[in-house]
């Protein structure tokens, strides 16, 4: 689902959790529509997605690349929440068909919708991790860009 305003987009999709969640990465968070996840994935929040970045490129691909766009993105389960804000680049392609990374750094690949994060899965609310490691939670990720007024 897409809002949109003069300024800003909203686009939300859901996820579920899974016992092998560990959120343990350093620079990167994923959300992926995948089902299955190895302990491998230690950046991974969420599984089943609803939605890849190639979907949130139709709603948000062209706020996402405008320069100077910020991105804020909130993850819930339940009453359990964490913010994780980032910004928006020119080169994101977001043309990922099973997943969605937020990065500390300014790497970017078909899978990145925000760059330079000021958080990543380690830095995640260790209680929204506990409830993740549960298959039957649903995780709600609610991603808003802000573009700068022209």
């Amino acid at each position: 689902m897409s809002v949109c305003s003069p300024d800003n987009y909203t686009f939300v999709l859901t996820a579920h959790g899974h016992p092998n969640v560990r959120s343990t990465h350093r620079s990167t968070l994923e959300v992926t529509t995948e089902q299955h996840l190895s302990l491998r994935g230690d950046c991974i929040l969420g599984v089943g997605a609803s939605h890849s970045s190639y979907c949130v490129e139709a709603s948000l691909g062209r706020a996402l690349r405008q320069q100077g766009s910020r991105v804020v993105t909130r993850f819930s389960v339940d009453d359990v929440t964490d913010v994780v804000q980032g910004f928006g680049s020119p080169g994101l392609t977001l043309q990922a068909l099973s997943s969605l990374v937020w990065r500390t750094s300014t790497y970017e690949d078909d899978r990145t919708v925000a760059i330079r994060c000021d958080k990543s899965a380690v830095s995640i609310n260790r209680k929204l991790v506990q409830k993740l490691k549960n298959p039957s939670a649903l995780l709600q990720v609610i991603i808003v860009v802000s573009v700068p007024s022209t």
